[in-house]
């Protein structure tokens, strides 16, 4: 797929979307559908890029490889409770301003994570930057959300999803090659390249006000909002979906695999690192497949495949006896997340609502919470039953998810 060609059916397919803007900006082209989603694609280099150096930096910090899965988790922490609110925020203060706040502070305190000694000082930076990572991920597909319709919307976070994937493919590779060049704390330098968005994001979203308050709180006007349009079942699905499917893919390449590779088939740091990105190779294929043929996918099938896929991959895993093996499967386990987290996005996005950061911030937070459970767990199940059996386990869960989706789908 030429992601020029998908941009520019973007800019071609903008319209504006009914009612007062949430802040005063140009209409947005293939020039400002770039810087959008370049702050995606910083936002997500923020969860992967350590990865591949996990035992690394449990011996630098002097730490058990289960603590050092928080170091990890920790960035999702800040989103579980603050996407809702950051949402809100860019509905009222404007997108561009929030958007700006959050790129500083991901930027500046990744960075001072180089700089420090202490397991504790780092996980409190990594902290601080989960609350912009959590806002560099929710401002994207919200301003996508809002400015296009139908296929266009569908397509457009594809799109996004393309471009945040690739950095996501992108960052452990880069990390785990930074990382093994000597102290792999050096890795955390990476996230100083996030403040060359800075001109672009105040250029193309405006430091402009957003919305003026209602009388209703807006999310119980939301939740109104959803009841009456008949919709409420399918966010809360959506919402679950992106929890579980997330869960399953930072348990795997954030904890399970980076210690399966080191453990079980004693693979080099850097080579970790392009194994550990293989499963964003399989999401870019999902996203481009699936801008593709936008319009013509129903979520709830894209849900089921994704799902399915899921499963077969970690179970396939769990069975390896070659690395090859494990590459395949890992190609597999990308494909299904990337088509169950496009489903759910679009589910959520199309929904004609006022506040739409809000829901989408809550989407981004079932996001959020998934990433910080996920490694935690994808830890504890490596110590307590060993690598290739913790994939077992993340199998057996896709396959408990997946018949739930099924039976809920069927009583609708």
């Amino acid at each position: 797929m030429d992601p020029c060609q998908g941009l520019r059916y973007v800019q071609r397919n903008i319209v504006p979307l009914n009612g007062p803007p949430v802040a005063p900006s140009p209409p947005l082209g293939t020039d400002a559908i770039l810087t959008v989603t370049a702050l995606s694609a910083v936002g997500a280099t923020g969860y992967g890029t350590l990865a591949p150096a996990m035992a690394e930096l449990a011996a630098a910090y002097q730490v058990s490889e289960t603590a050092v899965g928080l170091l990890q988790g920790v960035i999702a922490v800040p989103g579980i409770v603050l996407t809702v609110a950051l949402g809100g925020l860019s509905d009222r203060l404007g997108r561009g301003r929030v958007a700006l706040a959050c790129l500083l502070l991901f930027s500046v305190a990744g960075t001072a994570c180089a700089l420090v000694d202490s397991f504790g000082t780092a996980v409190a930076l990594r902290t601080v930057q989960g609350i912009g990572f959590a806002g560099l991920l929710t401002i994207p597909p919200t301003v996508i959300g809002e400015t296009l319709t139908g296929a266009a919307r569908q397509r457009g976070l594809a799109v996004n999803t393309f471009v945040l994937t690739t950095a996501s493919t992108v960052g452990p590779m880069a990390g785990g090659a930074v990382a093994s060049l000597g102290d792999p704390r050096a890795a955390f330098w990476l996230y100083a390249l996030g403040a060359l968005l800075v001109p672009g994001t105040v250029r193309v979203l405006g430091l402009g006000p957003g919305r003026r308050a209602t009388g209703d709180h807006r999310s119980a006007k939301l939740l109104a909002d959803l009841r009456q349009t008949g919709e409420l079942r399918t966010v809360i699905g959506a919402l679950t979906l992106t929890t579980v499917v997330i869960g399953l893919m930072t348990a795997a390449t954030a904890a399970m695999l980076p210690l399966a590779l080191d453990r079980v088939f004693e693979v080099p740091l850097a080579a970790r690192g392009l194994l550990v990105g293989l499963g964003n190779v399989g999401s870019l294929a999902a996203s481009a497949a699936l801008a593709l043929l936008a319009g013509r996918t129903a979520d709830r099938h894209v849900a089921r495949i994704g799902l399915g896929l899921c499963a077969a991959s970690l179970l396939l895993t769990a069975a390896a006896a070659a690395v090859w093996v494990v590459a395949v499967a890992v190609v597999l386990l990308g494909v299904g997340v990337g088509c169950a987290y496009n489903a759910s996005v679009h589910a959520v996005s199309r929904q004609p609502v006022d506040g739409r950061g809000m829901l989408i911030g809550a989407w981004s937070a079932s996001s959020r919470l998934g990433q910080s459970t996920g490694p935690a767990v994808g830890a504890v199940l490596v110590g307590t039953v060993g690598p290739m059996a913790a994939f077992s386990v993340g199998g057996a869960a896709a396959v408990v998810a997946l018949v739930a989706l099924t039976v809920v789908g069927r009583r609708r």
